[in-house]
């Protein structure tokens, strides 16, 4: 494959004690693209010129970058292949619209958008135009998931009982942070609901196959939330008191997965949890035996360092700790290393989830909105 020509969406050029957000392009999206051959950053999309034109200074890359703040401008490229959205989700479809219908191939994060109808609008007009799309859900990239989906496929526990997954969400707490206020806000679309929920549930499903029918109960627990300045490092300044929450902070799904026909149940909490507990404990139970993933963070499509995952054989009534092995990515920080799983298999034609694989996930969590405004 040529060289893949990349134009990005959302790399700030503010200086980090200015910028609010989750700075998830330079972290996720940079450090691949800078470190693979196969890719080259040729263009950035800002809301001003002068605002692509700082983040390419302040993160090095070429001179001949370009910098454009109309999407049309970026769309109307014939040097950009691949059109990279990184921005917050309510911004989505209006920055990638036109290269949608000049027929780049688009790579949005997740969520798609703010709302189903938006997502429908969005995979409607790919299809209509042909378009290859790549949508952000790379958890069933992550090694570990990968090697609990072998192992449930080989039978290593036996045919699947049911599974478990315990996780504090680490927002939805007492406090949010002034970088994700917009967490609170059910119409922005980014949220526990959406970016939580939703990448803990294709995790879960990668490893036990999609839900076939469910039931789910959510609630507002906390209805009012502090907002918080942590720049300040341990003293958190409180900045906005008592700000209104409109998206739940408990979050419950129990349903039968195919093909195994297994009992899933999640149960998501939000807070940093009770401490000296893992924020994740996730337990699969089959007839021969158990498996076990623990984690320090909620979220399994990034990982951790002391993410552990563990196998308990009925037979001999042992545990033991299941080796994940090292892999090209394991160089790459963090947040980046399934991120770069992720475009290596666009790259190398493998499978890949796309608006339409998105689009399922995206009717799944509306499903759950309409049974909690429904008091269902």
């Amino acid at each position: 494959m040529a060289m893949i020509r990349v134009g990005l969406i959302g790399l700030s050029g503010a200086a980090d004690k200015d910028y609010e957000g989750t700075s998830w392009t330079p972290s996720a999206h940079l450090p691949y693209l800078r470190a693979s051959p196969h890719f080259k950053i040729v263009a950035l999309l800002n809301s001003s010129v002068d605002s692509a034109k700082a983040a390419i200074k302040k993160y090095g890359l070429s001179a001949e970058t370009k910098a454009y703040s109309d999407p049309n401008d970026l769309a109307n490229d014939a040097a950009v292949d691949l059109v990279v959205c990184s921005v917050r989700v309510d911004r989505h479809f209006l920055t990638v619209r036109p290269s949608i219908i000049a027929r780049k191939i688009i790579y949005v994060e997740w969520p798609l958008e703010r709302n189903l109808e938006v997502v429908n609008e969005m995979a409607h007009l790919a299809a209509l135009h042909n378009t290859k799309t790549i949508a952000g859900l790379q958890g069933s990239f992550a090694p570990v998931i990968r090697k609990m989906k072998t192992l449930v496929q080989q039978g290593a526990i036996g045919n699947i009982i049911s599974s478990t997954f315990d996780g504090a969400l680490g927002n939805g707490g007492a406090t949010e942070n002034k970088s994700v206020r917009y967490f609170l806000e059910r119409v922005v679309g980014g949220n526990a609901m959406s970016i939580h929920c939703g990448h803990c549930i294709e995790s879960v499903t990668s490893v036990l196959g999609q839900f076939e029918k469910f039931i789910s109960e959510c609630s507002i627990r906390r209805p009012t939330i502090d907002i918080v300045d942590s720049s300040l490092g341990k003293n958190d300044k409180v900045i906005v008191k008592g700000a209104r929450n409109t998206v739940p902070d408990q979050i419950l799904i129990h349903g039968t997965v195919k093909p195994s026909n297994a009992v899933v149940t999640l149960n998501l909490h939000g807070g940093k949890g009770c401490p000296g507990v893992p924020r994740v404990n996730w337990r699969i139970e089959g007839e021969k035996g158990w498996l076990r993933l623990t984690s320090p963070v909620f979220f399994i499509n990034i990982g951790s360092p002391e993410l552990k995952l563990e196998i308990f054989n009925a037979e001999d009534c042992k545990v033991q700790e299941v080796a994940l092995g090292p892999d090209e990515w394991d160089e790459l920080p963090l947040p980046a290393r399934n991120i770069a799983r992720l475009y290596e298999a666009y790259r190398k034609d493998e499978w890949y989830p796309d608006f339409e694989w998105a689009l399922k996930r995206h009717e799944l969590v509306n499903e759950m909105w309409r049974r909690f405004d429904e008091g269902a």
